[in-house]
């Protein structure tokens, strides 16, 4: 089957679209998913800008939640969509489905030096696993691990595991959130809406003044209000301890990388010294992890790359792909 093939990178804010033909992609767009009662309004805006002409046949579409291949379900999004109806609206003779970090997962074998930059000291990567991790709207993460001549993706929801505390502060400020969520997931605190309760936590913690802020204005705020200050410092070392944690689980001798949203709008904010730190401070095996190189992705769309580099093998479901 020949032809151009529709890829989508569903987040939580964000829809963005483009063709490929397993190599390089064309056509791409970015479109806000507010604009748009449902994913097939979001879909036929697509082909419709692009042409009847050029429409596909074949389509992947990366998910922000925990979607299958019977219906797509947004985590962050009030958006459920059975599969078999989008596919014979949009006459898709295939249309696969994969959680949006394992299409950022997909691309980390393909990543260049211009595509990221070091976070703290720099590190060499030694084969093994790898590890994405993507704060943005939720908390994205995704796992790659060497297979036979090549790598496999191994999608999962691990943004939802449970965040830990590591001293008094962090216990009282998940104490705070606890109240607010019942369950407090690591996205809970590493995410825009998790940003904004972190600072509502701090203040309220150690007894600032209150002021509801969203993210945007903890950033814009952050090097000279004590509130946002502290709340960027604890989301760094949220972040840092829960990749952590995934690099030791993975054995992510292959390297961490940081994807998603919010961490290249935080600029010299974001502490690669501190994250470092924090990163390696895991007791007797903080050794383990001090040969462990860690990346911020600076490609403009990863999850695109990776779904267009694996777009047969995810369409024949062969996610052993080779590098």
């Amino acid at each position: 089957m020949t032809g151009p093939i529709l890829i989508a990178d569903l987040g939580g804010t964000n829809l963005r679209f483009a063709l490929t033909d397993g190599q390089t992609t064309r056509e791409e767009s970015s479109m806000e998913g507010d604009r748009f009662a449902s994913l097939d309004d979001a879909v036929g805006a697509y082909l419709a800008k692009i042409g009847r002409e050029t429409q596909p046949e074949r389509a992947i579409f990366a998910v922000a939640g925990p979607s299958d291949a019977e219906t797509m379900v947004f985590t962050n999004r009030d958006w459920t969509v059975p599969v078999a109806p989008l596919r014979s609206r949009f006459r898709l003779k295939q249309l696969a489905v994969v959680n949006d970090f394992a299409a950022v997962a997909y691309a980390l074998p393909h990543l260049t030096p211009d595509d990221y930059r070091t976070v703290g000291a720099e590190r060499t990567a030694r084969p093994g696993a790898m590890v994405a991790i993507g704060p943005g709207t939720g908390l994205g993460v995704g796992l790659v691990v060497p297979g036979d001549g090549g790598f496999k993706v191994v999608p999962g929801e691990g943004g939802h595991a449970t965040l830990p505390a590591q001293n008094g502060l962090e216990e009282r400020v998940i104490g705070y959130l606890r109240n607010l969520h019942g369950h407090v997931s690591a996205e809970r605190a590493l995410s825009g809406a998790g940003l904004a309760d972190l600072h509502d936590a701090v203040c309220a913690v150690e007894d600032l003044p209150a002021r509801r802020l969203d993210a945007a204005a903890i950033v814009a705020e952050g090097a000279t209000d004590p509130g946002c200050r502290e709340a960027l410092g604890l989301f760094t070392d949220f972040l840092a301890t829960v990749a952590g944690d995934l690099a030791l689980t993975a054995g992510a001798s292959g390297g961490v990388f940081i994807a998603g949203g919010m961490v290249p709008k935080l600029g010299d904010l974001f502490d690669g010294g501190r994250f470092r730190r924090r990163f390696t401070a895991k007791g007797r095996l903080a050794g383990y992890l001090d040969p462990i190189p860690v990346r911020l992705i600076t490609h403009r769309e990863p999850a695109l790359l990776g779904l267009s580099r694996s777009a047969e093998a995810i369409l024949r479901n062969d996610l052993d792909t080779s590098v």
